[in-house]
């Protein structure tokens, strides 16, 4: 599976599930993640939750549902690389405009090395490049 590829053509709804030092576990829904290199995913986020909890434990999971008859889609363990703040690398990359209160709000750029891929119904493993 070419991860640029298969987030390009589906359409879908992702979830991210961070846990914070402590093991308590959350879930936030997030767009389709930009995808940086092969092994290399990222998200927009704001700091919130998600965030805060990556700050203590660098470990996430992201599950994208398509939008098919049945249940297809992808499960990926996720292993925080960095974030970055420059608000123009940012902008660039940011699929809608900020609107209302959030345009003030700090946003950070963070990446994920992709450890591992598997269906999202079964166990079965997804080889990427």
């Amino acid at each position: 599976m070419n991860l640029k590829n298969y987030f390009s053509d589906k359409i879908g709804v992702g979830v991210i599930s961070t846990a914070n030092d402590k093991g308590e576990v959350n879930g936030a829904i997030y767009a389709k993640p930009h995808v940086l290199g092969d092994e290399t995913i990222a998200f927009i986020m704001r700091d919130r939750l998600t965030r805060a909890n990556l700050q203590h434990n660098s470990l996430a999971h992201y599950m994208f549902i398509e939008h098919e008859h049945g249940f297809h889609g992808v499960r990926l363990s996720l292993v925080m690389k960095e974030e970055i703040k420059d608000k123009e690398t940012i902008a660039s990359l940011s699929r809608r405009s900020t609107m209302g209160n959030d345009e003030d709000e700090e946003r950070y750029l963070v990446s994920f090395k992709v450890q591992k891929a598997i269906a999202l119904i079964g166990g079965k493993e997804i080889e990427f490049h």
